[in-house]
């Protein structure tokens, strides 16, 4: 880890934003059969745990709080949503709260 007071450098916060955030949104994008797509969902949360233990490494405490923070969120809609990424679980969730009332609108005012 750095010092506290050295910034993280931008190539490894790009690094960090990719394997925690970026990577797991896009493998949970993918869909594939029923036993793939638990091991797709495994290896969703096993890039984000890399990312955060590439972060405990290379980058600045808050940085790696945030990878942290993030990982662990990855790890709860894995295990609760079935998708990998916390991004992907967030849109399911409003997908099925607001398309009825949106739909609807769009249907009645166009």
């Amino acid at each position: 880890m750095l010092e506290p007071n050295q910034p993280t450098p931008k190539p490894v916060l790009r690094q960090v934003v990719g394997w925690v955030v970026v990577l797991p949104l896009l493998m949970s994008l993918l869909w594939l059969k029923p036993p793939l797509g638990l091991l797709l969902t495994l290896a969703s949360v096993i890039t984000s745990v890399y990312g955060m233990r590439f972060t405990w490494r290379h980058a600045s405490r808050q940085v790696a709080v945030f990878a942290l923070i993030v990982t662990s969120l990855n790890v709860v809609s894995a295990l609760l949503m079935g998708t990998g990424s916390v991004l992907k679980a967030v849109y399911n969730i409003g997908w099925v709260y607001a398309y009825a009332y949106y739909s609807h609108w769009v249907y009645w005012n166009f």
